[in-house]
This record gives structure tokens, C-alpha cells and sequence, in this order.
């Protein structure tokens, strides 16, 4: 029988073995595809040079066939997604590290040739744009004080000052460094002088954004101009600040920001049209079918409006994730929606592994997580005012872990405020803003009636979002939560949207305990935490006791649109859990100490401002800091030594003493060395654990005397220096047990 067998099927043992063989080797698309995000995503944090190597080789010895054999196949199934994500990654930090400039072009005047490569934008006063430089090759940013008339593509040879891209090292301050490597600037400067080049370095789109955002500048309102710039041409330079925070506080910020939401919708708009104008006998059914004239259309229009937008790296996201769904089908294949969703988020993750460092990168890929789970194969089995509304929740329940973290506020009643928003600025502002741009280069005067209507359609949607900014209930921002917290409150929401069949939904409130009963930082009594920011060249401390927070000195204010307080101080308290400001303790009026009060007494309106001296742009109530001023917080007491007796603004200065327990904190802001010899001579108690030096360490302040009586055991440097600020005695680079952080 046995024999028999073997002559009816030859071979069928080496088959048998074949399918065994076949089924430990092969890995799923979608397993694949996860994989290879995980190493790449886990090789960018990382990014050392001999990962380059080290996954290099073992790739090429699966490429060239020798795992194939026997086991090894199997283990290549796996290890061929992890080595590829590793090796991406690896030539993408191996391309950064080695496309960086020599420090010798960096602090002194250099001339570069080269051409705009952004549509620069002006506050009447200084340009700010991107310049692409021939010889050294690549991007810096620059600003032009007074310049003369600027425009994209235009060839420049310039005279600049550069310095290299950093950020802010405080918690909770926005990562610039890694945004300027994302956006392949290696540079950021100013002009001193400039001589116009013959001639355009090459035609780009970006000549017809200039000309459109001219346009509006033209036909549009002045409220509304820098919205409908934003929603058509992806520049957000000209949203007001007040414009802002009704678009944060009634959560549609998102609505401003071109990404997967207006391309979408421009896709299925293109989507629809072309189906409607195939169905009607305009375009050709016999030679295409209709699902490829469908496709080509929704691509279509998703792609030109992408392009006005100025193929930002959020657009760029969201064009590739409506590629992948649209041609999938084309071509052949049939995932699931999951696997198309792990298809776009490894083609970004090829293009741009340093992704993963934009919270828009999370964000986006998340909420359409969070509708494909929640939405895919189950909209026909309930009614229209589910489906309307369940989107909505679905996003809001996965998300707002993410934004509270990022130091976010989220209101649950912005569900309802989008179920209005999103519709009206992507079914009606958008296309009519985009059909008002298509026209203006063929009927001007339809062109200015369309963007009118507009004008008047998003000044109603203002007024109603403005109307509800004071009824919104703000969850505040949670961005102390630890990150294993966060995962399982995403992992808690991820289970409230999926399927009923999974009976875990009963976990969910045990995810959560660790988010709601987070350790928000409180400080035990009779201690403080001292936070002295990075604010640049400027100072800004807080200081935190069990139930109080002071904050001493704003930071600069390096902008019109930008602070410290906005850039450092307000995401630092959101990191350490710091919801209430009681004092504003600003040293005296200079605007590296001062620049971002206004943007802090926006946020704490009731708190009490106490300085040396008057400061500018600001007519509020006011205290004067003179010495003998003293309080208690919870067992830790301020004294005030010094403040407003003296005439120059800098040695009117509050200096301020904090102590607790036998630890201490000395904060003289700008003095100089007479006003410390003046404090010498009153017999003043000036020991103290920590000194931050007076007016940044300047050779005219903190003087071999003063060193000598305070006695600190670290000094900080509130200065943008090579030395990081913090120097010791002992040699130990840490702060003092129980009292600094």
C-alpha cells in the first residue's frame, strides 16, 4: 500500500516537506510590514554608525540567497523586514552625519549664492525664508531686516552670519533640532547685505503659490486672509494669535493644518466628480474602466491640491497613505485596511524615518488608526446620526491621551464643535477656495464673487467658534504622565473602539488607573523644586512648593508671534504638572527677562506681577520688589535683598533668595558688581547651594567678593554659551538631593 502510493504520487514526501518548509518561511504582508516599522522606528532613536554596518551585511547575505536553505529560510522570514528597517534608518542618520557643515562656516560672515526657496513672509519690518546655497550645497534659514522685494526662485548671492539649528533643552520644550533636520536645514541666519543674480534658478509651483497668496492678500478680508492662505497654500504665517487660540480652544486647530483630513476629502471630491462625468458620457468608459477613471481622478485632485500646499511633509503623509488606498485595488491587490494603513506608514517611514520625532507623524496615523478599527465593515449596521457622529468619538478617544501629553488641552465637547467645522471648511471652504483659485487664471471677476462667499462663510464659522470658546470644558494638559501610562490608556481607547467580540472592554478602567492617578510632581512641604529654564539667551526659573508656583524672569521675546513663555516656560509646566502661576516675579524691564509676560498672564490672569523696574508693554497692576519684601510657602521662605532703589535698569533687579531647609537658591538678575558690593556691605546672610550668575556671567557682575560670600556649590549660567551652565565644586554634575530638578 505504502508502495503503491509512492508510484500514485511521486515526490509527495519532498512535497509534504516543501509545505512545511513553505509555512515556517513565509510571513504575512502585514506582519512584514510591522516589523519593518518597528526596526525602523527603534534604529532612529537610536542611530548609531555601526548599525549601518552591522544590518548591512546580514541583509546582503539574505538578498544574496545564502539563509535560503533548510531553517534559515524560516529565520529570513523575519529577519528580512528587521534588517531592512534597521539599514534605512542607519543611511538615513549615516546621510545627516555626513551632509553637516564644518563649524568654520558658522559665527562669522560668509557669501553664499543660491536661490528662495520658500514663499518668504513679512511682518513690514524683517523677511524670514529659505535659501538653498550652492557651494557649501543646502538649506538654511534666513531673516532680512528691511529687505528689498523678495520672491521664490529668485538667485541671490548673500552675506550672512549663520549658526547651527538648536533647540531648547527644557522639558516639554518643542524638539527644534529635530525639525530642522526633518526639513534639511543646516543653517539659520541673517542677511547683513545682498546683490540680486540674473535670472530664476528654475519654474516651481511655488511662483504660482506667490502669486495666489498675493491674490487673496488682494480680494480677501484682512481677518480672514491668513486663514484662506493657510487652507490653500499651506502658510500658516499669517493665522492671528487670537485667531489661534480659538482654534485650540475649541479643538479644530487640525482644521488649519493641511494633512490626511483635506486631502482625503479632496480625493473622494475628485473621486466623486470623476465618477459623476464618466456616468454622464463626458469622459471615455469604452477605452478606461471606471474604477481606474475614479481613482485617476480622486489622485488627481488630491495631487494638485498637495502640490499648492507646498508638499509639506504632513501632506506628503497623507498623499501617500490616499495612494496606497486608491491604487491598491488597481493593481491587483486586496488587503485589508489595516495592511494599507501599515503600507503608508512604511512608505513615510522610508522617505523620512525622522518622522517619527513630529507629533503630527503620531497623530495623523492614529486618528486614521482609530477610524479604520472603528468604522471598517460595520457603517451599514447602524443609522445615519451614528455614522455621523461616531467618527468624531472615535478620534477624540484615541487621541486625547496623545494630545494631553503633548501638552494639549482637549474639551470632549469639541466632538460636537467638529461635527460643524469639518464639514463646513472641507465640503464647502476648500472647494470653493480651490475652484475661486482655478478661476482667477480664467474669470477674475467669478474668481473675487467665489472667494467672497468664502470670505463670508468662514467669518460665520469664526463667530460661532468664538461664541463657544467660554462654554468649551478644558481637560488640562497631563504631559507629566509616563510613557508606559500613555501606552496603556491608547491601549484602553484602542479596546473601547474595537470590535464588541473582543470581551476585554472590562480592562479598560484598569488601563486607565495609571493615567488618572499619575504622580503629577507634588513637592513635599518644606521643599522647593527649582526648574532654571533654557530659554537662550535669557533667564526664566521656576520655583514650586506643595501648593505654589513663582515664576522669576519670562524669557525673551524672539518675535512678534513668539515668546519663551509660548516656546519653553508654558509646555515646561505642563511637563511638571505646574496648573496654577500665584506670582510673576519679572527682575527688572529688559526683554530678555520680560518678553514673555504677556503670553503667561494670558494663561494665568490672576497671577500677582512683581518687578524692579517698569516693563515695557504692560500698564497692568504691578508690585515694586524692595528689600526686607519676604513670604513663606509651605515651609519655604523668599527673601527679596535688593529691587527697585536704584536708577539703571539692571541694578534694579529683584534679587531673591529662596531657602528651604538648610538647601538655598540666589537669584540676583542683572546686577552688577556695585549692587553686590552694596549687599556685601549690609551684613546680609548671601550663602546659598546655587547661584545663578548675575546678567548671564557678564565680566561686570558676579564678582570674586560676591563668589566668595555666597558660597555655592553649582553655578548656572543663563546664557547661550558653549558651556552647558552647570559648574560644581565637587566636580558632580547634578543638582542638590531634595531640593533642585
Amino acid at each position: 500500500m505504502d508502495s503503491n502510493a509512492k508510484k500514485q504520487h511521486p515526490g509527495s514526501e519532498t512535497a509534504a516537506t516543501s509545505v512545511i518548509v513553505d509555512q515556517q518561511m513565509v510571513i504575512k504582508p502585514a506582519s512584514g510590514l510591522v516589523l519593518f516599522a518597528l526596526a525602523c522606528v527603534s534604529a532612529s532613536w537610536v542611530c548609531p554608525l555601526w548599525l549601518l554596518v552591522a544590518s548591512s551585511l546580514p541583509l546582503f547575505l539574505a538578498l544574496s540567497g545564502l539563509l535560503q536553505s533548510g531553517r534559515g529560510f524560516a529565520i529570513n522570514g523575519w529577519l528580512f523586514p528587521l534588517l531592512s528597517g534597521a539599514l534605512v534608518s542607519s543611511l538615513w542618520a549615516t546621510h545627516f552625519a555626513f551632509t553637516r557643515w564644518d563649524d568654520r562656516f558658522f559665527g562669522t560672515d560668509i557669501i553664499v549664492s543660491g536661490y528662495i526657496a520658500s514663499l518668504p513672509v513679512s511682518d513690514g519690518v524683517l523677511a524670514r525664508f529659505e535659501f538653498v546655497t550652492e557651494s557649501p550645497g543646502g538649506k538654511v534659514r534666513l531673516s532680512w531686516r528691511d529687505p528689498p522685494p523678495l520672491r521664490v526662485n529668485e538667485r541671490w548671492q548673500l552675506t550672512v552670519r549663520l549658526r547651527r539649528p538648536h533647540g531648547f533643552a527644557s522639558p516639554g520644550a518643542f524638539d527644534f533640532e529635530a525639525l530642522a533636520v526633518r526639513q534639511g536645514v543646516v543653517a539659520l541666519g541673517y542677511v547683513k547685505a545682498g546683490q540680486q543674480l540674473d535670472g530664476l534658478a528654475f519654474w516651481s509651483v511655488h511662483r504660482m503659490r506667490e502669486r495666489l497668496k498675493q491674490w487673496l492678500g488682494q480680494v480677501a478680508s484682512e481677518d480672514n486672509q491668513g486663514l484662506l492662505a493657510a487652507l490653500l497654500l499651506g502658510d500658516k504665517s499669517g493665522i492671528a494669535p487670537d485667531q489661534w487660540q480659538v482654534l485650540n480652544a475649541t479643538g479644530t486647530t487640525h482644521l488649519m493644518v493641511i494633512s490626511g483630513l483635506h486631502i482625503g476629502l479632496l480625493a473622494w471630491l475628485g473621486f466623486a466628480l470623476a465618477a459623476l462625468l464618466a456616468r454622464t458620457g463626458v469622459l471615455p468608459l469604452r477605452r478606461l474602466p471606471l474604477p481606474v477613471i475614479r481613482a485617476a481622478g480622486g489622485m488627481l485632485l488630491a495631487t494638485g491640491y498637495a502640490a499648492l500646499a507646498g508638499f509639506g511633509i504632513p501632506v506628503q503623509r497623507a498623499l501617500l497613505m490616499t495612494f496606497a488606498a486608491l491604487l491598491a485595488p488597481l493593481l491587483g491587490f486586496r488587503p485589508g485596511v489595516m495592511t494599507l494603513w501599515l503600507l503608508a506608514l512604511v512608505v513615510v517611514l522610508l522617505l523620512d524615518p525622522l518622522a517619527i520625532t513630529s507629533a503630527g507623524f503620531w497623530f495623523s496615523f492614529v486618528a486614521v488608526a482609530a477610524l479604520l478599527l472603528g468604522m471598517a465593515g460595520r457603517c451599514n449596521q447602524v443609522g445615519w446620526l451614528v455614522r455621523l457622529c461616531k467618527p468624531q468619538w472615535l478620534v477624540f478617544l484615541l487621541l486625547a491621551p496623545l494630545l494631553l501629553f503633548h501638552g494639549q488641552p482637549v474639551s470632549p465637547l469639541s466632538i460636537l464643535v467638529n461635527l460643524v467645522a469639518i464639514p463646513c471648511i472641507g465640503l464647502a471652504v476648500v472647494p470653493l477656495l480651490l475652484l475661486g483659485a482655478v478661476m482667477h487664471f480664467i474669470w477674475p471677476q467669478a474668481a473675487e464673487f467665489i472667494i467672497a462667499g468664502v470670505d463670508y462663510l468662514l467669518t460665520g464659522l469664526f463667530w460661532g467658534l468664538r461664541s463657544l470658546v467660554d462654554v468649551m470644558v478644558l481637560i488640562p494638559p497631563w504631559q507629566w504622565v509616563t510613557r508606559p501610562a500613555l501606552v496603556l490608556a491608547g491601549l484602553a481607547m484602542l479596546l473601547l473602539i474595537a470590535p464588541a467580540s473582543l470581551r476585554l472592554r472590562a480592562l479598560v478602567p484598569v488601563l486607565l488607573l495609571p493615567l488618572f492617578f499619575a504622580d503629577s510632581m507634588a513637592t513635599p512641604q518644606r521643599q522647593a523644586d527649582i526648574v532654571v529654564l533654557d530659554v537662550g539667551q535669557g533667564l526664566s526659573v521656576l520655583v514650586k512648593t506643595h501648593r505654589h508656583l513663582l515664576v522669576y524672569d519670562t524669557g525673551d521675546r524672539f518675535s512678534p508671534r513668539m515668546t519663551a513663555a509660548q516656546s519653553v516656560i508654558l509646555p515646561t509646566l505642563s511637563a511638571i504638572g505646574g496648573s496654577n502661576v500665584e506670582r510673576i516675579m519679572v527682575s527688572h524691564g529688559d526683554r530678555d527677562h520680560a518678553g514673555g509676560l504677556q503670553p503667561l498672564l494670558a494663561r494665568f490672569p490672576e497671577a500677582q506681577v512683581i518687578s524692579g523696574t517698569p516693563l515695557p508693554d504692560y500698564d497692568g497692576p504691578r508690585l515694586s520688589c524692595r528689600a526686607g519684601d519676604h513670604w513663606h510657602w509651605d515651609g519655604v521662605d523668599f527673601q527679596v535683598l535688593s529691587g527697585s532703589d536704584y536708577r539703571r535698569s539692571n541694578d534694579a533687579s529683584c534679587v531673591l533668595k529662596v531657602t528651604a531647609g538648610l538647601e538655598s537658591l540666589l537669584l540676583p538678575g542683572d546686577i552688577s558688581a556695585r549692587v553686590e558690593r552694596d549687599l556685601l556691605g549690609q551684613s546680609l546672610d548671601l550663602r546659598s547651594t546655587v547661584l545663578v550668575a548675575a546678567h548671564h556671567g557678564s565680566r561686570f557682575s558676579t564678582s570674586t567678593d560676591f563668589l566668595d560670600a555666597v558660597q555655592p556649590e553649582l553655578v548656572v549660567f543663563s546664557a547661550r554659551v558653549a558651556a552647558q551652565g552647570l559648574h560644581r565644586k565637587t566636580g558632580e554634575d547634578q543638582w542638590p538631593d531634595g531640593f533642585l530638578e
